[in-house]
């Protein structure tokens, strides 16, 4: 045991430096995209959620669907993963905006594809003090896929091979969001970003009669449709929930906007 730890330890620390050089990457790329946002102190520039609409006919685009992801975005980002980020959230922006104005801010940010000056003066005025930036977002595609995958295990004693059937289905979203400055009422980062979730599960696939060694063809044939007869085609999982790869397109874009540790430590 005492030989295994300064393995582990040499493990750990190639992961956490791993870690740092992503965080780092990805802060690189916000200067690089977006220095206003990067910039910026969020702790007193602070991000409104404005909402996000779907551009998939598959899913809809209701007003509760609307407020679950709105939701789900303000949410995510205001993690402790990413900095405690005090976002003002879509309720908040409703609140201020009334819910008639609000819901036409959406549709039409939907209609027009993206803000135009108009709506950011007037968003600016009304949210001025209480928030620097404002993220629409776009759900773009919505993808769901199938996929199998077998493996066979051979007892070295009792030469008896076990099969066994894994059934996934995956789901990958895409989604757009545009993040506008209300100091210069410009786009300060336009950015697309994807989600990914996936269930499986493991089908015991073993032949319940045994193939005869000496079998022929049409033997072995026999005793295969036989066994496929007694264990009919496994199922694949049910669709993960759209929430949860929405959850990690957002996430994604919370680790660009998580504050640079010296920041984190001049905030203390």
């Amino acid at each position: 045991m005492g030989r295994a730890l300064p393995n582990q330890i040499r493990i750990f620390a190639l992961i956490a430096a791993l870690v740092l050089v992503q965080g780092c990457n990805e802060r690189d790329q916000l200067e690089k995209e977006a220095p206003a946002l990067a910039r910026a102190d969020l702790k007193v520039d602070r991000i409104a959620i404005a909402g996000v609409v779907s551009d998939v006919a598959t899913l809809g685009d209701s007003t509760k669907s609307r407020e679950r992801w709105s939701l789900l975005v303000g949410n995510r980002l205001g993690r402790e993963r990413f900095g405690k980020l005090p976002i003002m959230s879509f309720g908040e922006v409703r609140a201020t905006l009334g819910p008639d104005d609000y819901g036409l801010m959406l549709d039409r940010f939907k209609d027009d594809g993206g803000c135009d000056s108009a709506v950011l003066a007037e968003l600016h005025t009304v949210l001025d003090g209480k928030a620097r930036f404002i993220a629409f977002g776009n759900i773009q595609e919505d993808r769901i896929e199938w996929s199998e995958s077998d493996v066979e295990v051979v007892d070295k004693k009792t030469k008896a091979t076990t099969k066994t059937r894994t059934m996934t289905t995956s789901r990958t979203t895409w989604v757009r969001l545009r993040f506008y400055d209300l100091a210069t009422q410009q786009l300060a980062w336009d950015h697309r970003t994807f989600g990914q979730s996936a269930r499986s599960k493991e089908h015991d696939m073993s032949d319940v009669i045994e193939h005869d060694p000496k079998e022929g063809f049409v033997g072995g044939l026999v005793t295969s449709i036989v066994n496929s007869a007694i264990k009919p085609d496994p199922k694949y999982p049910a669709t993960p929930e759209l929430e949860q790869s929405l959850a990690n397109a957002f996430d994604n874009v919370g680790v660009y906007l998580k504050p640079s540790k010296k920041r984190q430590e001049d905030g203390r």
